[in-house]
């Protein structure tokens, strides 16, 4: 009896709300294709979600999450590792080894909070803030290199071994994003020279047939951020104009009355996309 019931779960249907460029909506449509799972797709808004999204995620209010037979889990990372538990048998994402296990989860850890902000950091910033957020990717970067280098990714093409595992997916469905601030920003982020096994590692990821599906093209990519670039500065310089100070760029748009109001998809693309690698 309690066999059918795991089954029948497993069976239910998968519903993944999300929007069409986010990085960590990406990580889970990557991860639900990697292991063969049907599901449905719903876009959301982000600057009018929707209000299956706002009921089904009531705490933060962003993509993705992920129904599974009606009921909900948002947080990407979460949801991968979910997926690992419920379907373990359909290409596990994350090793049988116990420490191995935890150490995906610490690098993981590493990527949303040291190494995507840092990025993030160096799209929303010009001069010398930027130049500083550029040296701090270059340090997280040299970090992830050095552990593929000689560290406990050693001798692998993959971080989770000869195929993908949690670590890529996280990493990878981000890492996609430097390409294209290098371009929007003129800044270089990745180079091959300096960080050669990072380097490799991205384009096998970015190679994978399952991640040519999921990841957007280039130019719309391009064109999306020129445009979120363009609004992020405009909105700090009109703060700028009415008064705030140059270090407090995301207070302007409340603080400054003189300013005109921004739009809702300026405060919904800040909030939920801008960091997004």
């Amino acid at each position: 009896m309690e066999g059918k019931e795991e089954n029948a779960s497993e069976a239910a249907p998968l519903k993944l709300l999300g929007s069409w460029a986010s990085s960590y909506t990406h990580r889970v449509q990557l991860a639900l294709r990697l292991k063969g799972l049907e599901f449905e797709y719903a876009e959301e808004d982000l600057a009018n979600k929707s209000d299956e999204l706002l009921r089904l995620n009531p705490v933060y209010k962003k993509v993705p999450v992920l129904v599974h037979g009606g009921r909900a889990l948002p947080e990407s990372v979460i949801i991968l590792q979910y997926l690992d538990d419920a379907w373990p048998e359909r290409r596990p994402l994350l090793p049988a080894d116990a420490f191995d296990r935890a150490l995906a989860r610490f690098w993981c850890h590493f990527a949303d909070d040291k190494l995507g902000p840092a990025v993030g950091a160096v799209f929303t910033s010009t001069g010398e803030e930027q130049e500083a957020a550029v040296r701090q990717v270059h340090e997280n970067l040299a970090l992830v290199e050095a552990e593929l280098r000689e560290g406990a990714f050693k001798g692998r093409r993959f971080f989770g071994g000869d195929e993908v595992g949690l670590l890529d997916v996280v990493l990878g469905c981000g890492s996609y994003w430097l390409a294209v601030f290098e371009e929007v920003t003129g800044v270089r982020l990745v180079d091959a020279d300096a960080f050669p096994l990072f380097h490799a590692w991205l384009r096998d990821f970015e190679a994978l047939d399952e991640v040519r599906e999921t990841i957007p093209a280039v130019d719309r990519l391009l064109e999306y951020a020129r445009g979120v670039r363009h609004m992020l500065l405009g909105l700090a310089g009109a703060g700028g104009a009415g008064g705030a100070g140059a270090d407090a760029p995301s207070s302007t748009a409340a603080d400054a009355p003189t300013a005109s109001p921004p739009p809702a998809a300026a405060t919904a693309t800040a909030a939920d996309i801008a960091v997004d690698i």
